[in-house]
């Protein structure tokens, strides 16, 4: 691209609320001078003069430099300056966007006016553009309609002068699909999509959920994916308790477009407000889209700061190719009803037809993350993470803190979903994601406390409810938990994910009753899978593995059957896990802690080392999950001290990981150190709930919880408290009284008990000793 930096008399530059006078080198926000490096302006003219396309960083060098050899680092320190100068930080570029490995781009709409012009412009700035070719067949009819449009803006124009809001900070929003009147199949469900991206980089503006309109459209007898005409728009709005409800059209005309947004009251029907953009050509139809959503937020009562502040054009917040956003949009939609691998092919061609659509990446990555291809999916979210720049503020939360998910580095992530708490405080998304993580980390009362607030904002859809739910059996506090499933219930919120929690709270409970009642509903249902594997860890728990067995199987086979491996993969590794538990250990089973358990130290490395390279710095691996399994290895090795210095790092997180602490008991026991033995078992089997309320998609951690009571009884024994050993191993029994007899840990265990019988015996007087 050649780019020229010559001054031209008499040219002045409107962006945003900025104008620049290239002729003065002279830079002003509203009225006041901003101070400004004389490179730093230069490079600031040939940007905007080659608004939002690409200058190179050669380009920009011999340029700005054309007789002097410079280092690139001189362009980035004054690139620097520049953005400051431009009021932007290190995380948020609304004007200079940096394309890695190319160079720079000037993202805002730029005016080029005169003195004389300057103020006009900006006074007469209307939600309508009319472009004619008057050489065109059919100029009249488009120069007549463009008169109509004309007299329509100004008559819009006249009626929201002196009006009040529209909206208030507690109305929603529904956004119905566009009536396409083209006979292009490019706009369907493409222009919706577009306009909500958009509207949602809003933070005064409220949509109403996919998730919300799916579940409101299920209480209408309709399908999950309907469309969104303007009856069952208004209808939905009508159900949720929405203010508004936004209908779109689009009309060709020769080969210009028609771009229209109409605003309808809900409760009444009265129309609020009616914007029309033409577009000259269909290539401007996203840009027209862009504009018609800047005029309909602020006619709604948003302020012209915040739209100011949060306006991406959708051309950089998703992609300037309508036909890249409509296999986007296929994909997304698909996706949605849980047909992830189906959706993997449309995104591939959203990227084909725009390697540079990090939304697309980012879905996708989702996507083969569902299906088990984790490698596939790293790479994905990398990608979607060095296009981070291309994208709104709100995509951006979401696609940084996906990235920071999946390298496990959970503060990064938490970082940004708070960054996103506080910019839309009418998101409940961030809130949901964030109780997640909490969680996650063993910070159950701040879980909590954000899926309160997420339902809170947002009372009709399942997750706040469902993190909730998990904080509650973590924290113990099971009659809230009952409370908070019958409000759920008497919500009408159903699905998979709630029926899970449900069927834990039943097993944690000892409910058979309820655990009857959920067990029939996942029956015959795609989920069926999440119902085996529970039911497979409330048997593990009681020490019948043989049927467990048989279930975790069953749960891998219909998990995979759905396309989910990698989710078939975790209930295989936890099935190896609880053999190794129970002494069953079988060469080659899966899973980095099964085989730490077993002994088999060289593959258990091996996997560790592959692990660290996928994780090299993931907050619960480093601390939690590749220390256990290190410290068990360090058992085998007959050093315990060496353990219980590794598992040091796991303090702040093992109210969530059960695992670390029964490793640290094992390592007490290892060093004969009863009471501290004791101590960590104790952790375990005084919270039950957190064997099954943490976030953990397929829970064993059951089987934690009971053999806590022999770790307990062990290290009893070796403090030399017999009665505190006895009760110990008879809780054991208890829960395994129906346990599989040849269980090499369930022998060893009736072995020890007999000798602890006889010393609590004869500390008491008493003959003989009571049957395990």
């Amino acid at each position: 691209m050649a780019a020229s930096a010559e001054p031209k008399t008499g040219q002045l530059y409107q962006f945003g609320p900025f104008r620049l006078d290239a002729n003065k080198e002279l830079l002003l926000r509203q009225n006041e001078t901003v101070p400004i490096a004389p490179k730093a302006f230069q490079i600031l003219l040939v940007l905007i003069r080659h608004n939002k396309q690409v200058v190179t960083k050669d380009d920009l060098l011999k340029t700005i430099w054309p007789d002097t050899f410079v280092e690139e680092a001189n362009l980035s320190r004054n690139i620097f300056l520049l953005r400051k100068a431009l009021g932007e930080t290190p995380q948020d570029h609304q004007y200079i966007l940096t394309v890695p490995g190319r160079g720079y781009r000037f993202a805002e709409d730029v005016q080029l006016v005169t003195d004389r012009e300057l103020n006009l412009v900006a006074a007469s700035h209307s939600s309508v553009e009319v472009q004619v070719d008057e050489t065109r067949p059919w100029g009249w009819m488009a120069a007549a309609v463009g008169v109509l449009l004309i007299v329509m803006g100004l008559s819009v124009w006249r009626l929201f002068l002196h009006r009040a809001s529209v909206l208030t900070e507690k109305d929603t929003v529904v956004l119905a699909d566009f009536a396409n009147s083209t006979g292009d199949p490019v706009f369907e469900g493409t222009l919706r999509q577009g306009l909500a991206v958009q509207l949602a980089q809003s933070p005064f503006l409220s949509l109403i959920s996919d998730e919300r309109i799916q579940q409101t459209l299920r209480l209408m007898d309709q399908p999950a994916n309907a469309r969104l005409t303007p009856a069952i728009a208004r209808e939905i709005c009508e159900r949720t308790g929405s203010a508004v409800a936004l209908e779109g059209s689009i009309v060709a005309l020769d080969s210009q477009y028609v771009l229209g947004l109409k605003a309808v009251n809900c409760r009444n029907g009265e129309i609020l407000d009616q914007e029309q953009v033409q577009a000259a050509r269909k290539e401007e139809v996203l840009h027209g889209l862009s504009r018609i959503a800047s005029s309909v937020r602020r006619r709604l009562g948003e302020s012209l700061g915040t739209i100011r502040e949060h306006n991406t054009p959708l051309e950089q917040a998703t992609t300037p190719s309508l036909e890249a956003l409509q296999n986007y949009t296929a994909g997304l939609s698909i996706m949605s009803l849980g047909h992830f691998r189906a959706a993997i092919p449309l995104f591939e061609r959203a990227i084909a037809i725009d390697p540079n659509f990090a939304m697309a990446y980012y879905l996708r990555g989702i996507a083969y993350e569902q299906a088990g291809d984790m490698e596939r999916s790293a790479d994905d979210a990398k990608r979607a993470f060095r296009l981070v720049d291309r994208v709104s503020e709100t995509e951006r939360t979401d696609i940084t803190a996906y990235y920071y998910r999946f390298t496990g580095e959970l503060d990064k992530e938490i970082d940004a979903w708070q960054w996103s708490a506080r910019n839309y405080p009418r998101r409940w998304g961030p809130h949901t994601q964030l109780s997640l993580t909490y969680i996650d980390m063993g910070q159950f009362e701040e879980g909590l406390r954000e899926g309160q607030e997420s339902a809170r904002l947002e009372p009709h859809v399942e997750p706040p409810w469902r993190r909730q739910l998990d904080a509650m059996m973590c924290l113990d506090r099971l009659p809230e938990a009952e409370a908070v499933a019958a409000k759920v219930r008497g919500l009408n919120i159903d699905g998979a994910r709630i029926h899970q929690r449900f069927l834990e709270m039943a097993y944690l409970e000892n409910d058979p009753g309820a655990m009857a009642r959920e067990v029939q509903w996942f029956a015959g249902k795609p989920d069926e899978y999440l119902s085996f594997g529970l039911q497979a860890a409330w048997l593990n728990m009681h020490g019948k593995r043989r049927d467990s067995h048989e279930l975790y199987q069953r749960a891998a086979d219909a998990a995979r059957r759905e396309g989910l491996r990698y989710v078939a993969d975790d209930f295989d590794e936890s099935d190896a896990r609880a053999d190794a538990l129970a002494g069953k250990c079988q060469p080659g089973r899966p899973g980095l802690l099964a085989l730490a358990i077993c002994g088999e130290t060289a593959k258990a490395k091996k996997l560790a080392a592959e692990t660290s390279r996928l994780f090299p710095n993931g907050t619960i691996w480093r601390a939690v999950q590749k220390t256990e399994a290190q410290a068990m290895i360090a058992l085998h090795q007959n050093a315990p001290s060496r353990a219980i210095e590794l598992l040091a790092s796991a303090a702040p997180y093992e109210r969530a990981y059960p695992d670390a602490m029964y490793v640290r008991g094992l390592a007490y026991l290892q060093m004969n150190r009863g009471a501290e033995a004791v101590a960590e078992f104790r952790k375990i089997a005084d919270h039950e709930g957190a064997s099954w309320g943490a976030t953990w998609v397929h829970p064993y951690w059951g089987q934690y919880y009971a053999l806590s009571y022999l770790g307990i009884a062990r290290g009893a024994m070796l403090a030399g408290d017999s009665m505190q050993a006895r009760d110990a191993y008879e809780k054991f029994f208890a829960l395994w009284n129906s346990a599989d007899p040849d269980l090499p840990v369930l022998r060893r265990a009736r072995a020890e008990y007999a000798i602890a019988a006889k010393r609590a015996a004869s500390l008491h007087g008493q003959k003989g000793s009571p049957k395990p």
